[in-house]
């Protein structure tokens, strides 16, 4: 095999540069996926392929793992922000309560405070 890369022939008679290239552009496509694994079943000479093909599928995990991730810890941003919100407005009704002489007893942290304060 030849020592230049741009001489170097790969998938369908593409040259291997021209090969790299497309599975390099395939992250951006959202082909991330097919095309790396495509190319590593089908190309099993060309090591310059190969190792783009290794590389942008490990890419594409990577960023799609990180994708969870971030969805995960939105939800628990939501999440912490639906139940902070409702906290602030069970915390004003206490303290409009107080004022007005009557007890509220807010829902669920009776139960807490309970077991915090024996």
């Amino acid at each position: 095999m030849s020592n230049n890369i741009s001489e170097q022939k790969s998938i369908a008679g593409l040259r291997a540069n021209a090969a790299a290239f497309i599975v390099n552009l395939s992250f951006f496509t959202g082909l991330g996926l097919l095309i790396p694994i495509f190319a590593l079943i089908v190309e099993d000479k060309n090591s310059f392929v190969r190792a783009y093909s290794k590389q942008t599928l490990a890419i594409t995990v990577v960023t799609f793992v990180s994708f969870l991730l971030n969805f995960i810890i939105f939800l628990g941003n939501l999440a912490f922000l639906i139940v902070f919100t409702l906290l602030v407005i069970f915390q004003i009704i206490a303290t409009a309560a107080s004022i007005l002489e009557k007890e509220f007893k807010i829902p669920f942290i009776e139960k807490i405070t309970d077991l915090l304060f024996v």
